[in-house]
């Protein structure tokens, strides 16, 4: 058998590597226990998709999709802030199809990416399986995770092909000011580096602070936006990559031409129109979030993050201790932080669930940081 696979063109960054994720489809979660483990809303999608979905023609599921409804909903929702046309736009399975899409247009030989560790471990284990060298900025544990805006920016040179950053950052939730975002762009130009900026998470920040509202000042600037996470549509697998029409020519040329199905683009338009309960969300995870820092602090820290998104990331100094399993014994699934680079078993991400199931949780930290004590 290994004879003939080694006759096989299988890429060795294939054969040679193996995939590291917390991506599964099974959920262990403990009896009478809370999910804090994947990254959708717990509060689900607006009340408005139902009702499209109810009153949907099935036999437009016959042919290919051709639905423009999502590409126009996009326009509509951008349309405040920039003008994004159907030209600048590739939908996409979801955000990680959408990074599997441009990772495949890029010409990999010698190349190097410039990110930030830890963040959205899909992002660099498709590059690296692509032949993509992944050179991260890792975040200091000293530093409670904050990233240093100007380290960063100064360590751009020639050296890299690319810059990936996902804002707000997955598994810490802080968010990057698109000030500081601009000036990345704008260092990164100037060695003719493409910048990638995932906001799969963007919902949970506020509009002015995305990249699309410059997308179309730069022509290196490639911003990811997903429905799985806001709006509450992750088992649709809807996403959306903006950029200029060049880049978008290119994606275009190597995927496949009807990505998301006629159904989930009539489903993902009545969303983006509607918005959902997401203001409500972010006020919601907010009180979480004080709640959470009342009781921890001294042996269970939450690394730096914006108020209003859905991540922290706990993590303590206490040695030999495995956040992930402490946590799942008190009743909360978590993500371990051995499933990011640059992080280990003494971190774990947390995505907040409903407000009315997150008493387990605070109890759960708070029996924690007692017991640590």
């Amino acid at each position: 058998m290994k004879e003939i696979m080694d006759k096989m063109k299988i890429k060795k960054t294939l054969t040679e590597r193996q995939k590291v994720s917390y991506a599964s489809d099974h959920i262990d979660l403990p009896e009478n226990g809370v999910d804090c483990f994947e990254g959708c809303n717990p509060y689900g999608f607006p009340a408005v998709v139902h009702e499209v979905y109810k009153n949907f023609d099935v036999s437009r599921m016959g042919p290919y999709p051709h639905s423009p409804a999502f590409f126009n909903a996009i326009h509509e929702f951008w349309e405040e802030c920039v003008d994004v046309e159907k030209d600048n736009v590739v939908l996409a399975d979801g955000s990680i199809n959408a990074i599997y899409i441009i990772n495949n247009i890029f010409d990999t030989h010698n190349a190097k990416v410039y990110g930030i560790s830890p963040q959205f471990a899909d992002y660099y284990e498709n590059a690296q399986f692509q032949g993509l060298t992944y050179d991260p900025y890792v975040l200091k544990r000293e530093n409670n995770y904050k990233l240093n805006i100007d380290e960063f920016i100064e360590n751009i040179d020639d050296r890299y092909n690319y810059v990936y950053i996902d804002n707000p950052n997955n598994p810490t939730g802080q968010a990057v000011p698109v000030a500081d975002i601009e000036k990345i762009v704008q260092k990164a130009a100037e060695y003719g580096i493409i910048v990638i900026v995932d906001e799969a998470y963007g919902d949970f920040m506020d509009k002015s602070n995305s990249a699309v509202n410059i997308f179309n000042k730069y022509l290196n600037l490639i911003v990811i936006r997903t429905m799985s996470k806001g709006f509450g549509l992750a088992g649709l697998r809807v996403g959306y990559i903006i950029s200029n029409k060049e880049f978008v020519g290119y994606m275009n040329s190597m995927t496949n031409p009807y990505n998301v199905g006629e159904l989930a683009r009539e489903l993902a338009a009545a969303a983006l129109r509607n918005g959902g309960d997401i203001e409500e969300h972010k006020k919601a995870v907010a009180r979480q979030k004080e709640k959470i820092a009342q009781v921890t602090g001294k042996n269970i820290k939450i690394a730096e993050t914006l108020p209003t998104s859905s991540l922290i990331l706990a993590y303590t100094d206490v040695p030999g201790v495995d956040m992930k399993a402490e946590l799942y014994k008190r009743g909360a699934l978590v993500v371990s932080g051995a499933d990011f680079m640059s992080l280990d078993a003494s971190a774990a991400r947390i995505r907040l669930p409903k407000e009315e199931d997150s008493q387990k949780l605070i109890d759960a930290l708070a029996d924690l940081e007692k017991t640590l004590g």
